[in-house]
Order: structure tokens, then sequence, then C-alpha cells
């Protein structure tokens, strides 16, 4: 499935917010992305045709399965930044390193992206193993 930076972004978002709550609203994810309602509105209809994610009728925003491992990846890929950026010597704090692997993540191709989210044998970062 073939998905595009912001497809991304939000799937990270979304995933970040849900942690232990479930269900997120489209206006947290707005603040979170410093994005308008509407632009959320828009790409939670492209997410929902690549089920990624559910919307109930009242704007709570679920991730489905493929959607939560999905971005359960994207969190180990950056979180695989994050342990990366300090060999830099740039001295950031933990605040900046976490932001500028945020920023750097954004923009990363997604092939580049998907690497970081993958371990040497292939298999996905951050899956459980049996």
């Amino acid at each position: 499935m073939e998905l595009s930076q912001a497809h991304l972004r939000y799937l990270l978002a979304i995933g970040q917010l849900s942690q232990g709550k479930g269900a997120v609203s489209s206006a947290q994810v707005a603040r979170a992305l410093q994005v308008s309602r509407p632009s959320v509105t828009r790409m939670l209809a492209i997410l929902a045709e690549k089920d990624l994610v559910t919307k109930e009728r009242y704007g709570k925003i679920n991730l489905t399965e493929t959607g939560a491992d999905l971005s359960r990846q994207l969190q180990a890929g950056l979180r695989d930044l994050e342990r990366r950026l300090p060999a830099l010597g740039l001295e950031l704090d933990r605040e900046e390193t976490a932001a500028v692997a945020g920023a750097l993540a954004s923009v990363l191709p997604e092939r580049c992206f998907r690497k970081l989210c993958t371990t040497e044998s292939g298999e996905a970062m951050g899956s459980a193993k049996p």
C-alpha cells in the first residue's frame, strides 16, 4: 500500500494520541498536527479508504488493526531516529531531539522511513514476537 508522508504523519499522530485511550477526536488530531479540522476530515476519509482508521458518527477515530500495526512500526522508527541523532554531536536536549526526529521523519521518503521500521532480518520493528 502506497502511503504519502502526510498519511504517515497522521497515522503516527493518531497512534500516539490513542495510546491507552482508544478513540481520539478529530479536534485532538488537528491540534497535535497544527492543521484545520476540515484537513483532518479529508485525511481521515483517505485513511478509512485504505482501511487504516474508522470514524464513528460523532467524530471518534480508531485505528484498525492494520492501522495500529503500522502506527506501532512508525513509532518504533521514530524512536530509532531519536536514538541515532545524538551521534551527530548536535547537543540537542530530549525535547529538541524528539522534535528533530519528528521533522526528519515527516520529510523522509517513505522507502527510507520504512527502512527504519524494519529489523535487519526484515521483520517489522515493534511487532510482538511469538
